[in-house]
């Protein structure tokens, strides 16, 4: 993880009181999706809310991320949080009000993520 990054999260700690454990094995994290918002919006960052196309993509790099818990995220929506001079993002999955569980992704991630919502597709190499 990026020091800035780290830096954000160190930044939202004090202001989340209240981390609520979601699912029966506690290891995932919900937190009041207005709290990360907020510190990202005082930080000068954006944040998007994702297309359904690019959840289930971003879904499915979680299921298969050894560093996330197992199984799929939580929530039906998800939103991503960007600043200035860093690469990459960090996705938050929505749960209703809730955001859970950030996952950072880095900015080759998100390359990918844009091309299956525009519908590019790149073929590399020549094939046999």
């Amino acid at each position: 993880m990026t020091s800035k990054w780290a830096l954000t999260l160190l930044f939202l700690a004090p202001v989340t009181p209240q981390v609520a454990l979601a699912g029966e094995d506690g290891n995932v994290m919900c937190i009041d999706a207005s709290v990360p918002k907020k510190a990202i919006t005082a930080l000068e960052g954006r944040w998007t809310e994702l297309t359904p196309e690019e959840l289930q993509f971003l879904r499915g790099i979680y299921a298969m991320n050894p560093r996330m818990p197992a199984g799929l995220p939580y929530g039906d929506k998800a939103a991503l949080a960007q600043l200035d001079g860093l690469d990459g993002g960090m996705v938050y999955f929505i749960d209703g009000d809730k955001a859970c569980t950030p996952m950072q992704v880095p900015n080759e991630l998100l390359t990918m993520m844009r091309d299956i919502t525009t519908k590019v597709v790149t073929h590399e190499g020549q094939g046999t």
